[in-house]
């Protein structure tokens, strides 16, 4: 039996329809199935930050995401969820759909403490993220006045073991990176400072200081370097290993003898679920973008310094982190 010249363009009309339908379901449209390498040009993406617009985390990301457009070809429209210490951004990215179009920032301590501190009722753990890249290294800086009595970390140290409660000191937020810097110089001290806590970012922290309604500012150096400069607070002490080339004639801590460190850590996460093709895409943009020399000349002029760590290394070093952050976030409890 033969077939006839009008039952073989049907047959091949068939086939051909068939496999367009295949296409359109499987094609880059689709996130979970799709390879396509140009992704995600001609896209619009969403980079969650939990935390106020114009604050640090929000700088880093907008500088991020500028170049990030030109680097993907797609659009990135930047949205501020502060709230609740970022807790409101990170429930609203782990549930994002896992298509690689949503990311958002990722701060250390709070996206850890916040995980641990059963109180907080997060509906999230870490493996509800899929971690893309750290950005900033952020060390944390203790600041007083600039009439002040204490000179250097010894000075201040000294006077808040002999006056227990007395010295107020402003933090961004309860077991946030500040309140943790002012912990760890308590417990390797004896000091003992009375916490500020303005749990809705640093600009109400740094405005307390500036308003003389604190004693010390435990900030980070991208939160508090324009104070510094501008000579309305002076730095007593960096939280690192080594001076800052932002404050290089600021003295670490531990030159001054107090082995303390801690730093807000700044990146980006995926919502766990994103094809490993996308995450790549992602990821080697970003990393890119972080380490040229352009983009580091740029953060330094936020005030800013880059730290990158790739996914598998960011995800490493969190967890590492994990013992500590339990710590001092328990004992943050009976610190307010």
């Amino acid at each position: 039996m033969t077939m006839s010249n009008s039952m073989r363009v049907a047959a091949v009309a068939l086939v051909l329809a068939f496999a367009a339908s295949a296409c359109a379901q499987t094609g880059p449209a689709s996130g979970e199935n799709a390879t396509d390498e140009d992704w995600p040009a001609g896209e619009t993406m969403t980079l969650i930050v939990g935390y106020e617009a114009g604050g640090t985390t929000d700088t880093m990301a907008r500088a991020l995401a500028k170049k990030l457009e030109e680097e993907l070809d797609a659009q990135i429209q930047v949205v501020n969820q502060d709230g609740a210490g970022g807790q409101r951004a990170y429930t609203e990215l782990a549930n994002a759909e896992p298509d690689g179009l949503t990311f958002g920032t990722v701060n250390y301590p709070t996206i850890l403490s916040t995980i641990v501190d059963k109180s907080k009722g997060a509906t999230f753990t870490l493996d509800d993220f899929q971690l893309v890249a750290n950005h900033v290294n952020d060390p944390r800086v203790t600041i007083v006045h600039p009439d002040s009595q204490f000179k250097t970390a010894e000075d201040l140290v000294t006077y808040a073991k002999e006056n227990p409660r007395e010295l107020t000191g402003a933090t961004s937020g309860l077991s946030g990176g500040g309140h943790f810097s002012m912990l760890k110089l308590e417990e390797a001290t004896g000091a003992d400072f009375a916490p500020v806590h303005f749990n809705d970012g640093q600009a109400d922290a740094s405005a307390a200081f500036l308003g003389d309604h604190v004693d010390v500012y435990f900030a980070s150096i991208g939160d508090g370097l324009e104070i510094i400069r501008s000579g309305e607070g002076r730095p007593v002490g960096v939280a690192a290993q080594k001076r800052n080339s932002l404050l290089p004639d600021v003295p670490t801590y531990k030159e001054q003898g107090i082995d303390i460190e801690e730093a807000g850590m700044r990146g980006y996460a995926l919502p766990a679920g994103v094809p490993k093709e996308r995450l790549d895409i992602l990821s080697d943009a970003m990393r890119k973008i972080i380490t040229s020399e352009v983009h580091q000349t740029e953060l330094r002029k936020l005030s800013l310094q880059s730290e990158y760590m790739g996914p598998a290394a960011y995800k490493d070093w969190l967890m590492e982190q994990m013992p500590t952050v339990e710590h001092f976030t328990q004992l943050s409890k009976t610190d307010q």
